[in-house]
């Protein structure tokens, strides 16, 4: 089996690279033409009049501040070909092992897609200086929106993962796993970038009337936002996961429970729906890149759609106007009810992960996720309360009550120990012997266990086969006691890994049946034997064949500088979230605050500015921004 896109000789084809040149060849077109449609002021430059013209074609054509709208526009570009670059990349390590090359088209897509993020923070404050437009922060005629300030931080730190994923794998070898600390450094700022593409929105909703296109592209920076948080579960999805299987609704919980109570805050009724229409649109994109027209294993993806349906239940039920309790309740059903259904679809689309035989655990491990990312996803939902958001009062007289920092800070840590408890994995005391009836290239596979219940109440017992081409999962069915065989033949030669794969409770276990030399790492070949006596070790060590030990301070190094980057960026994503426009309408207290509220008197109007010069506008200005150009 070969890649539509690789040569006969196993390099990289030009079509290869249409992935990332079509793309960006259509941002410059549509760019042009925006240029084109501008009917801009006077410019007072070249600069002005280019930037100009395009920012007056986005606000007519969205209702949206076109500076605001050029930033979300070209971050959400970014961040489709770093996730399109991601996801090929995943598939490939999971269909072939190892790059021959370091700059393949998936590499290269991944590091432009976050080095543009950079560039989308800069187009933001261009456009915003452009447009004169009254945010929070500048330094002499630059106007800097905060949201800006933090993709660019994300852009970078994510992009920062690629040297020093080259120095993890110097100390330790190659790591075929999403879940090492550079990858997760790369991960995270690409996911987290979507939530400043979303608060850029949010700065400017007070301000604008947005139309269809407008509103779809809206709920496109919410559904962008659930498929960034999405890809943590990559293992799963790929079904080769090497932690407990209990991380997938844990997983599926809180970013379901997060980002679709940030949703129906932002785009009121049915917001939370919109957003997953919007991320399916997006997987099923995605799923028939990697899995069509590339030809590798196709993903599978959660649905959402039955969390964001209690999500909105909730809104009806208790209404959203005291975010605390809107954030708890519909956490809870989240993490329970609408988790329910969320299992049965992955049971029933057939993931290589089945989970019905952790119903308990998953519950009592679920449930408190699904509330934090609730909760939490309420405080970041105050970005967009007061813009005619989903706070249930009429337009101009929202008044939501906020979420206290002290509940913000112990959702964190609930989130943090729920994501914690299951990390430790063990392997069991399980032996056994492997039989195969050769059929050409492929074996039925026979598996006797001692003790022979091994295998009684397991998440998975079956036969792994990956990087021979593709990725196959073939079940395990017990013919008698302690005794299994596959009802279809595995791959057993060539570069194809056939591992008995075993999962119950904490322990994540494997055993070989076939693994071929590896003379670059020095691995010996582990035969296709007609009768072999095993003893399960821990997954990992067969999986992660490429890897071996190294000094000890590289990894302190990077899981400590990890846990510091993403203690910083959220701190920073706290922080915009409470500084963009909208949130100034949330009164402190509790519900029940003596004395009736009134809307509060019209702002006065500022004077007009003044001609705009260097002198006029030099230094930095605080909070409130200044004053807006006539």
């Amino acid at each position: 089996m070969t890649s539509p896109i690789l040569a006969a000789s196993g390099g990289w084809t030009w079509r290869s690279w249409l992935w990332l040149v079509v793309p960006l060849a259509i941002y410059s077109v549509i760019s042009l033409g925006l240029f084109a449609a501008g009917r801009h002021r006077e410019p007072d430059s070249f600069a002005d009049f280019f930037f100009g013209q395009i920012s007056d074609s986005l606000q007519r054509a969205t209702g949206f501040a076109g500076w605001a709208m050029a930033g979300v526009l070209s971050g959400l570009l970014m961040l489709g070909i770093a996730v399109m670059g991601f996801y090929w990349d995943v598939a490939w390590h999971y269909d072939f092992g190892r790059d021959r090359e370091l700059f393949t088209p998936s590499h290269v897509m991944i590091l432009v897609g976050l080095g543009g993020l950079f560039y989308s923070a800069i187009v933001t404050v261009i456009f915003a200086s452009v447009d004169r437009a009254p945010t929070r922060f500048g330094v002499g005629f630059l106007r800097i929106p905060l949201p800006a300030v933090l993709l660019a931080a994300l852009g970078f730190g994510g992009a920062a993962a690629f040297p020093l994923d080259a120095l993890w794998h110097d100390a330790y070898g190659v790591d075929v796993t999403l879940w090492s600390p550079t990858h997760l450094q790369l991960m995270a700022g690409g996911a987290l970038a979507t939530i400043a593409l979303w608060l850029i929105v949010a700065e400017v909703l007070p301000s604008s009337n947005p139309n269809m296109l407008g509103r779809g592209i809206h709920a496109l920076a919410a559904g962008a936002t659930l498929t960034g948080l999405t890809i943590f579960q990559g293992e799963f999805e790929f079904g080769g996961p090497q932690f407990q299987a209990v991380y997938l609704p844990i997983l599926i919980a809180a970013a379901g429970a997060f980002t679709l109570v940030v949703a129906r805050l932002a785009l009121g009724r049915w917001g939370a729906v919109k957003a997953v229409v919007a991320y399916l649109v997006l997987r099923v994109l995605l799923g028939l890149m990697v899995g069509g027209a590339l030809g590798h294993t196709y993903p599978r993806f959660a649905l959402y759609l039955p969390i964001a349906l209690v999500v909105e239940g909730a809104a009806v039920w208790i209404g959203t106007r005291d975010r605390l309790r809107f954030g708890l309740v519909a956490g809870a059903l989240a993490g329970s009810v609408g988790l329910a259904g969320e299992m049965a679809w992955v049971i029933l689309s057939g993931w290589g992960v089945p989970v019905s035989s952790l119903a308990l655990k998953a519950a009592l491990l679920s449930l408190p996720a699904g509330v934090a990312g609730g909760v939490l996803g309420a405080g970041v939902g105050r970005a967009f309360i007061g813009a005619g958001g989903g706070v249930d009062a009429p337009r101009g007289h929202e008044r939501s009550v906020g979420v206290p920092v002290g509940a913000l800070a112990l959702a964190g840590v609930v989130l943090l120990g729920v994501l914690a408890y299951p990390l430790p994995r063990r392997v069991g005391d399980v032996s056994g012997v492997v039989a195969l009836e050769r059929q050409g290239d492929r074996a039925f596979v026979e598996v006797t266990l001692v003790p022979p219940d091994a295998a009684e109440g397991a998440i998975a017992f079956e036969i792994t086969s990956w990087q021979g081409g593709g990725t196959e999962h073939t079940a395990l069915e017990e013919i008698e006691p302690g005794r299994y065989r596959t009802e279809q033949a595995v791959p057993v030669t060539g570069s194809w890994k056939s591992l008995v794969s075993l999962l119950r409770g904490d322990q994540v276990m494997a055993a070989p049946v076939y693994l071929p030399a590896d003379p670059e790492i020095g691995a010996p070949e582990e035969p296709a034997l007609d009768r072999r006596d095993i003893t399960f070790v821990r997954n990992t060590k067969l999986l992660l064949r490429e890897q071996h030990p190294g000094p000890a301070w590289p990894s302190l190094l990077a899981y400590s500088g990890l846990a510091v980057l993403i203690g910083l960026w959220v701190g920073l994503i706290a922080f915009t979230a409470t500084r963009v426009r909208p949130g100034s309408g949330d009164r402190p207290g509790p519900p029940s605050s003596p004395g009736p509220w009134t809307p509060p008197s019209p702002a006065p109007q500022p004077a007009p500015e003044p001609e705009r010069t260097l002198a006029s506008t030099g230094g930095w200005y605080a909070p409130g921004g200044p004053p807006p150009a006539t």
